[in-house]
């Protein structure tokens, strides 16, 4: 609360904010000087120089560095500074000239931000001699004999413990969301054990993480100590604070210190676990007394943390190796059924419970425009239908993973025990079928290292948050939660939907291949059509030639006998003659095509109309027509496909009443228009031809566009029963459609759609 009573706004994100690296300040069991190369004389100093030395601050920045070392360190120094990589040479024996005599520390170098720092340590004798080595190399063999990862990691504690002496050394694993668990401990009996306890991500803020990854190593000797400031804390190179992100004597942040302090720890240590360039976790390392460790000591337990990091990674790879050869053999034997097996959903119901068995996942569905098909436990339909909806909204991204699905879309409640782990697949970036996976809930006791939910405070220190203050386990029970995703499992997922896309674009292709030998033969059909249809007309004229002959020559008394015989082959050939024309049209449509240009379909109509006036006056048929729409179309074959649905619904018409036809037009509507207007889609205009006749069974609304169908006797009405196919085809070959609709004794629309001349758009010209 403030002065008057109130809660303070709290922003948990201060932490992350905190400048822990440009702190002014170093810890005091060492003395820090920075410089600018090459005048080695020292721009800053910490302050507590004059402890060492007996000089204060002041007066050390007046002289060179050479005026504090004897000749054999500064000389020592001068060579290090020549090479590009002074880190390598450390720790570098440096004598110190004090009021006292020469002092021996470990000189401590590194390079940042354009200035050159030296750090001073005391040098404690014994850390080199040889049992020290060995004791070293044999911790490193007992790490590499380890196999799994929690065997390597209690190695590793206790061989850090057994070389630093700390009271206390755990392994640290940090999860995806930066919390972390103990997964390894070794310790005195005196202290308590902090072994499977959880921590949450706001324990080690992000630029803590940040420092831990590119500074692997981190001491504090003395938790009660007073921090010693850099004199000037300036750095005339960069005209700001002196960054002291990799020096080893960097004072440590209050709130850490408080952290510490509440942990009953007074001497810290913590060595980085970094794999492939990001922070896996630490070994950290408590004391309930202050307890320094030689930079020496150090270097050897950064050694082991190296090879902890090969082992860890050995471990996980082979971990990775074996899942993966798992991937392979159900890839060759997918690849085999799948290769064989058309139906995709047919498929997922034979190899179901390898996809479970590959992803160690309880359900599986596959979900796409044609509906959902599910192996395993799974949500239903419904749910799962829902959930596609929901990640198309708000993750419209190629995958999508969680092991926690109620907390991101509250409807999964209903089904953690079914789905609170998920893993989404798309079968690419655009399509609409998705492959899910699911995890059941794994209900679990989290033990915290103190409640993580405890309410942050203001501390006593000003307007900075305080620790908690109990560290005492706090347990806490889990749900909504699954086994989390693993990497090479998500892995594993990419590679089976590249192999289920790379089989059905093999498929696609097939198919390809197969509609380009079909289309082949229909032109060769067309072909064949055309040369009989115009082969055939010439027999055909001589045969009703010689019919005409025949009768005309006959005698008074034959064609009494003959002439129903003759009239019966005139007829046929009538019927013959007309049919050959209409196959003639049929084949002509693909054929005889021409490049689609602006038609006016008012104009056109009035031609045809023209031209069919002998037929509409002598069946008294009644034609309306409103203002119709421009298209963009083959003039010629729109034309014919008037003049066939006009002269049907003459054909067509009812004996009891005059034909009646309405012929009317205009823009399409509808979703397809929506899309015409983005862009996406071509404008089309419709035109309708409405009649009174004798309509049909709308049973029939397909059948009557194929060849040769026909609802009624041919000699009812006459006809081929092409005349709808032609209709059809000319439509489709201008890519749009064409539907009837009727009702017997009340008559038919026939409705079919054209591309829209459009000026202000590019109109394709086919």
């Amino acid at each position: 609360m403030d002065a008057y009573g109130n809660h303070a706004a709290l922003d948990l994100t201060d932490c992350d904010r905190e400048p822990i690296h440009i702190p002014g300040n170093i810890q005091p069991h060492g003395v820090l000087l920075a410089f600018v190369e090459p005048e080695l004389r020292p721009v800053s100093v910490s302050a507590n120089i004059e402890t060492l030395v007996g000089l204060s601050p002041e007066a050390v920045l007046r002289e060179p560095l050479s005026a504090r070392m004897t000749g054999q360190s500064f000389a020592d120094l001068t060579a290090i500074l020549a090479t590009p990589d002074v880190a390598a040479f450390n720790p570098q024996r440096m004598d110190v000239l004090t009021t006292a005599g020469p002092q021996p520390f470990n000189g401590i170098l590194h390079r940042h931000d354009g200035l050159t720092f030296l750090e001073l340590e005391p040098r404690r004798g014994g850390e080199q001699e040889p049992e020290f080595f060995r004791s070293i190399r044999a911790a490193i063999r007992r790490l590499q004999k380890a196999t799994d990862l929690k065997t390597v990691c209690d190695i590793a504690a206790r061989e850090v413990r057994r070389l630093t002496g700390f009271d206390r050394v755990k392994i640290y694993r940090f999860a995806k969301d930066w919390s972390g668990q103990v997964i390894a401990e070794d310790r005195v009996e005196t202290i308590p054990s902090l072994y499977d306890f959880c921590f949450p991500a706001s324990d080690i803020p992000a630029q803590s993480r940040a420092l831990y990854t590119s500074n692997v190593i981190r001491i504090i000797p003395d938790i009660g100590y007073r921090p010693a400031p850099l004199v000037p804390d300036f750095n005339p190179v960069t005209g700001g604070p002196i960054d002291l992100s990799y020096a080893v004597l960097r004072s440590v942040s209050p709130v850490h210190l408080e952290y510490m302090v509440n942990m009953a720890v007074y001497g810290a240590m913590s060595v980085s676990i970094v794999r492939d360039g990001r922070l896996w976790g630490m070994i950290s390392c408590h004391n309930t007394l202050p307890h320094f460790v030689s930079y020496e000591v150090r270097q050897a337990c950064e050694l082991i943390a190296q090879v902890l990091t090969w082992q860890i990674t050995v471990a996980e790879e082979t971990e990775i190796v074996n899942h993966n050869v798992q991937v392979r053999a159900m890839q060759n034997r997918m690849l085999h059924e799948l290769g064989d097996e058309r139906d995709l959903r047919q498929w997922l119901v034979r190899s179901g419970a390898d996809m479970l068995a590959l992803m160690s996942a309880s359900g599986f569905a596959l979900c796409g425009f044609d509906g959902v098909t599910t192996f395993g436990a799974t949500p239903s339909d419904k749910e799962i239908l829902d959930l596609v909806e929901w990640l198309a909204r708000h993750e419209p991204r190629d995958l999508f993973e969680t092991d926690s699905l109620s907390a991101r879309h509250a409807e999964a409640e209903h089904y953690t025990h079914l789905a609170s782990g998920v893993l989404a697949v798309p079968l690419g970036r655009v399509s609409s079928t998705l492959m899910l996976w699911f995890r059941p809930e794994q209900a679990q006791t989290i033990t915290w290292g103190g409640d993580p939910h405890k309410p942050v405070r203001i501390g006593p220190h000003g307007g900075r948050l305080q620790t908690r203050a109990s560290f005492d386990a706090w347990r806490e029970d889990v749900r909504g939660r699954s086994k989390p995703w693993r990497s090479h499992e998500v892995a594993a997922a990419i590679e089976i939907r590249d192999l289920v896309v790379d089989v059905i674009l093999g498929n696609a292709d097939a198919l390809e291949r197969a509609n380009r030998e079909l289309s082949r033969s229909n032109d060769e059909l067309e072909s064949f059509a055309y040369v009989a249809a115009h082969d055939l007309k010439e027999p055909l004229r001589h045969i009703e030639a010689f019919a005409g002959l025949l009768k005309d020559s006959l005698s008074p008394e034959a064609k009494s006998r003959v002439s129903a015989m003759v009239d019966g082959i005139e007829a046929s050939s009538r019927r013959l003659r007309a049919l050959i024309n209409d196959l003639a049209e049929y084949s002509r449509v693909g054929r005889d095509t021409r490049p689609f240009a602006p038609v006016s379909m008012d104009d056109l109509l009035a031609e045809v109309l023209a031209d069919l006036k002998p037929v509409l006056n002598d069946t008294q048929t009644v034609i309306t027509s409103e203002s119709l729409p421009l298209a963009l179309c083959d003039g010629g074959q729109v034309r014919q496909l008037f003049q066939n649905l006009i002269s049907n619904a003459v054909k067509y018409r009812d004996a009891a009443r005059p034909p009646r036809i309405a012929i009317s037009g205009g823009w399409e509507a509808g979703p397809r228009a929506e899309s015409a207007r983005a862009g996406d889609q071509p404008p089309r205009v419709w035109i309708a031809v409405r009649d009174n006749g004798i309509g049909f069974d709308e049973k029939y609304c397909e059948q009557i566009f194929e060849p040769f169908q026909r609802l009624h006797g041919q000699d009812e009405y006459e006809g081929t029963g092409i005349g709808l196919a032609i209709c059809r085809k000319i439509v489709q070959r201008h890519g749009g459609s064409i539907i009837a609709q009727s009702r017997p004794g009340m008559g038919s629309v026939f409705t079919f759609t054209l591309p829209a001349f459009s000026p202000d758009r590019r109109n394709p010209q086919t």
